[in-house]
């Protein structure tokens, strides 16, 4: 069981290469990290995974399979389909996964009716079981909250809960630490490491502790392209290219509490 990118190739209709030649494999049970430098091309892979790419971009090569499944052969309808059962999502800003409208309890009790088929008691009872899982224990509070009364850390440990109680077998986690102090941070990865244990995930970020404490294999892209693989370990002791040779740098400096991110820039 894997969900396995090969020789994914994605243009812009300017001609130009958002990814080039990609391949990556997440296989069951494994957590996967990807990281690399802004516009490397990560958003473009996860977009191209939901099939959910911008109208100006298209896939020219390549293939995504989903165990069996050609995810390229797929509908929009059908694709859709597949989200939030056999592959879920953490966002960077969980705000954006939230209708700020409509409190939080209804749109997980919605959630897990229409995705997982639940009576109304059931869905309610898992969405407290799951909230109380990734330390929400004031549940009524929370379900009878409106996003925009949570803070960004509750609102990811929400997103989590949701995951947790539809269980999906791939997740991509897209910088899902970035926004969260350091006692959210290691709630999350806990969540991931344990709780999510017998999934395929993707983890993008630039936490090198978070990637070190979770990641096996590590793959590193630069303007579209795979250009280093490998455990965080070797990547920052063994760089090969300019670009991990300065986030391994800047990664000694976080540790002494002079992390500048916004410095790192990728040379051809």
């Amino acid at each position: 069981m894997m969900l396995k990118i090969n020789q994914l190739s994605v243009k812009e209709k300017s001609g130009r290469f958002l990814l080039n030649q990609v391949s990556i494999e997440i296989p069951s049970g494994a957590i996967i990290g990807l990281t690399g430098h802004s516009g490397s091309g990560k958003t473009t892979l996860l977009r191209s995974i939901f099939g959910m790419l911008h109208k100006d971009c298209q896939i020219k090569d390549g293939e995504i399979f989903m165990d069996d499944t050609d995810l390229l052969r797929l509908s929009r309808r059908e694709h859709r389909g597949l989200c939030g059962k056999k592959i879920g999502f953490i966002p960077q800003n969980p705000m954006t996964a939230f209708d700020s409208r409509l409190k939080i309890g209804y749109q997980i009790q919605e959630t897990f009716q229409r995705r997982l088929q639940l009576t109304k008691p059931k869905a309610i009872a898992l969405a407290k079981e799951k909230l109380d899982l990734v330390n929400l224990k004031e549940t009524q509070r929370v379900l009878h909250a409106y996003p925009g009364e949570l803070s960004g850390g509750m609102l990811q440990r929400v997103a989590a809960a949701i995951l947790l109680g539809m269980s999906p077998d791939y997740i991509l986690a897209d910088e899902p630490t970035a926004a969260l102090d350091e006692e959210n941070r290691n709630l999350l990865l806990d969540v991931l490491r344990m709780q999510m244990q017998d999934k395929g995930i993707l983890f993008v970020s630039h936490d090198v502790d978070a990637l070190q404490r979770l990641c096996n294999n590590i793959y590193v892209l630069g303007v579209g392209k795979v250009i280093e693989q490998g455990n965080m370990n070797q990547l920052l002791t063994k760089p090969q290219t300019d670009w991990m040779k300065q986030f391994a740098s800047l990664s000694r400096k976080e540790s002494r509490g002079e992390w500048e991110w916004e410095k790192l820039q990728y040379k051809m």
